[in-house]
């Protein structure tokens, strides 16, 4: 049984809690969206645009309420609160102003006809499945887009953050969304499987872990859905070359440590170049001992406390596990002895690329650095993973970079910076990391039927 409950991270406090919705209900909601999508539909796409704009404008006003929201529910710092609220604004007014241009039938070559053309039309009624740790940026930008479209979205957020998914929903019906063309779900995890194999709903998509990607994926081919999975990532984060060393180190920690770590495109292997390796962790080691631990509305704090306890404890016993198979861990990585779920960050050496920290994804606030021999090894540690979100190269040469990065496996690949999301840019991976992407045009068109229509006058001679 799924408990939806407010936790304070900051310390350990339950706040709220949430009752799940009972299954006898789960046909009426069935019910409700897909006539709400029936009409939705309808509505002019300038009209669904407008109300994305309000929704954009609304989150801009309550920025601070909903910053201090997330703070509690899993620890994100109210700045960071901030600036995922601002992504969220930037998600709704791109889709706004963008999207309906984008929509327009796209023209084809006749070949043979009076006309051809492919129309974008929507799919129907689509499940979300989000994860915790960008609780409103997730749900934006699978929202936005298939609310412009004309879909109908049913959404079941985390279990630890039950207010910002309910605020989220009300937010949406205040700019003008109908009844049931968007619906929060506090759903038992239990249910999920009663909503994919209902015909009315169409496709689903997750953000998650491999398992849940898995057994979702799984029940959306045997029904028969699209589906679209962002799960983990190992990213790398090469280091080939550098004017400023101290600059850089300073910003790869920086990423790493940013929201504790706990960012599936986090720059989670940080491979050097054996000529910058031992500087680069020496000046990594204070850089991270430099981090001030705090409460997430501490403004002196660089990092607030981890989602919850389980997360918290998950991390510091692999860790421990790590050091123990022979990594060094420089500083960091324990437990802290006060109310919440805080830990030390942490510097890590010599990991073993196949160890279980060499090969699986880390969801927290531990520096992990890697010697490269050269170029071509730092290209082989970097390839060496069954992920493939994000990835990033650095160096003071463009074109090395370019080089480099066009030979990375990834979804996405960046020279000279790295956890990067913009409205404009597609999101996604290959690999472990799931298939499909979010934002931009090609998010816009996951969950279409891309119709092909042609028109011939009638002739039989």
């Amino acid at each position: 049984m799924s408990t939806f409950a407010v936790t304070n991270a900051s310390t350990g406090e339950v706040e709220e809690r949430f009752d799940t919705v009972d299954a006898g209900r789960i046909p009426g909601i069935l019910d409700t969206a897909h006539k709400a999508f029936s009409s939705w539909r309808e509505v002019p796409v300038e009209e669904r645009a407008r109300i994305l704009g309000r929704v954009a404008e609304i989150f801009s006003e309550r920025e601070d309420e909903l910053a201090g929201i997330i703070g509690r529910e899993m620890g994100k710092r109210l700045p960071e609160g901030r600036q995922e609220v601002q992504l969220v604004v930037q998600i709704f007014s791109w889709y706004a102003e963008h999207g309906p241009e984008l929509l327009k039938d796209t023209a084809l070559d006749p070949m043979g006809a009076d006309e051809t053309y492919v129309r974008h039309d929507p799919l129907g009624v689509l499940l979300g499945i989000m994860p915790w740790n960008f609780p409103y940026y997730q749900l934006a930008r699978f929202a936005a887009p298939n609310l412009l479209v004309g879909n109908a979205i049913l959404m079941k957020q985390a279990e630890i953050c039950p207010r910002s998914a309910q605020t989220f929903a009300e937010i949406l019906a205040e700019a003008g969304v109908p009844e049931g063309a968007y619906t929060n779900l506090f759903l038992d995890t239990d249910d999920v499987p009663r909503l994919i194999e209902d015909f009315r709903v169409r496709g689903v998509s997750l953000t998650g872990s491999e398992r849940a990607g898995s057994i979702v994926a799984a029940q959306a081919g045997e029904h028969l859905k699209k589906s679209v999975l962002e799960l983990g990532g190992n990213d790398p984060f090469v280091v080939l070359d550098t004017k400023d060393l101290d600059g850089l180190v300073e910003h790869a920690v920086g990423l790493r440590v940013s929201v504790q770590g706990q960012v599936c495109t986090s720059p989670k292997r940080i491979i050097v170049a054996d000529g910058l390796y031992d500087d680069f962790v020496a000046r990594a080691k204070q850089a991270v001992e430099a981090l001030t631990v705090g409460a997430y509305d501490d403004p002196d704090a660089d990092l607030g406390p981890l989602s919850s306890e389980g997360a918290r404890d998950g991390v510091v016993e692999r860790i421990r596990q790590a050091a123990e198979d022979g990594a060094t861990v420089h500083t960091g990585g324990e437990k802290l002895d006060r109310p919440g779920w805080f830990m030390s960050p942490a510097l890590i050496t010599d990991i073993d690329e196949d160890s279980d920290l060499g090969c699986n994804e880390l969801f927290g606030p531990a520096v992990m650095v890697y010697r490269a021999r050269d170029e071509e090894d730092a290209l082989r540690i970097a390839n060496a993973s069954q992920y493939g979100l994000q990835a990033s190269v650095w160096t003071d040469d463009l074109e090395r970079g370019r080089r480099f990065a066009e030979r990375m496996e990834a979804g996405m690949v960046h020279v000279n910076e790295h956890l990067v999301t913009q409205a404009g840019l597609p999101f996604g991976g290959v690999g472990r990391s799931g298939y499909g992407r979010e934002l931009a045009e090609w998010g816009l068109k996951e969950f279409t039927n891309e119709k092909l229509v042609r028109l011939n006058e009638q002739s039989f001679g």
